[in-house]
Formats: C-alpha cells, sequence, structure tokens
C-alpha cells in the first residue's frame, strides 16, 4: 500500500472510492453536487491554500492505494483555529468500506505521523466508532476529553496525537 498526495490522475480511482463511500452511506461524500472530479479539483486548491472557505487553513489531501484503487483518504489540516483545536481536529480519515479491518486507517494515520506531522496535532473521532478509537489509540492519541458536538448531535473524543 503506497501512500500519496491526491491528484488528478487519481481521477476515476477517486469517483469509484466516492461511489462506495456513498452507497455505504457515508456523510462525507453525499453532499458532492458538482462530481467528484470537482470535489478533487477543491481538495488539491485547499492543499495549496488556495480556494479556502472563508476560516479554513490549508489542508492536504492522501490516498493509501493499492494495485490503482484507493483503499482510504486522509486528510491533514496545516495551521490551526479554534474550531480545528476544540472541535474537528487537524486529521480526518476514512477507509473504503470494502476494505475496513485491514488495518488501512491505522497504517494512514502512522504515516502521517512519521511524514507530515511536525507537532502534536488533535484528532477526534465519534463517541461511537470504536474502530477510529482503536485506530486512534494504537498510533499513541492520548485521549484528552468528549464534547457534544451540535453538529453531529452526539458525543465525541478528541485525543492528541504526537509526531514519530
Amino acid at each position: 500500500m503506497d501512500i500519496v498526495k491526491a491528484d488528478m490522475a487519481h481521477s476515476n480511482a477517486f469517483l469509484h472510492y466516492v461511489n462506495a463511500c456513498i452507497d455505504d452511506g457515508l456523510e462525507i461524500y453525499t453532499g458532492i453536487t458538482d462530481g467528484s472530479d470537482t470535489y478533487l479539483e477543491r481538495r488539491i486548491a485547499y492543499s495549496k491554500g488556495e480556494c479556502l472557505p472563508e476560516g479554513w487553513t490549508p489542508a492536504s489531501t492522501y490516498f493509501c492505494i493499492e494495485s490503482d484503487q484507493i483503499l482510504g483518504v486522509i486528510r491533514v489540516r496545516h495551521g490551526t483555529s479554534e474550531y480545528i483545536h476544540d472541535v474537528i481536529g487537524h486529521i480526518g480519515y476514512e477507509t473504503l468500506p470494502q476494505a475496513r479491518g485491514r488495518g488501512i486507517a491505522s497504517h494512514m494515520l502512522s504515516w502521517v505521523q512519521r511524514h507530515i506531522l511536525i507537532e502534536s496535532a488533535i484528532i477526534t473521532c465519534d463517541y461511537d466508532n470504536v474502530a477510529s478509537q482503536k485506530v486512534i489509540e494504537k498510533c499513541g492519541g492520548q485521549f484528552l476529553n468528549t464534547f457534544y458536538s451540535e453538529q453531529d448531535q452526539q458525543e465525541v473524543l478528541r485525543y492528541q496525537l504526537d509526531p514519530k
């Protein structure tokens, strides 16, 4: 499995990934109304600090790829804000539904710790997402606190993750 920065060369693989995630009910991609290519172009621009929505920091997107198939996506927000630090965290990830349970999320998060993080980062997960909790803890995430997310209407766990 290779971790690579998102690029338009991955357009077809990303379309397949997005469709599989939507079919599984993963909400992060259900709001794509202008197509996966446009979404991918936006994410690539965000990594360069371009076309950022107000209040956003640059954020890089990386794909975990095997045999030309995207198995997982991890996003790293560069810089911080009160909202990033206290609510959504610096890192977000998900795994292709058909590839869950193969250690892909742990592989991606560990890779980010070794290759991207230069200082401690905040990472969050839903209280009932036991798989994500295990990934974060396996990678050395230190539990900080629990908070209630008005947006998601549920409890969220907040961790600190250090570079390796």
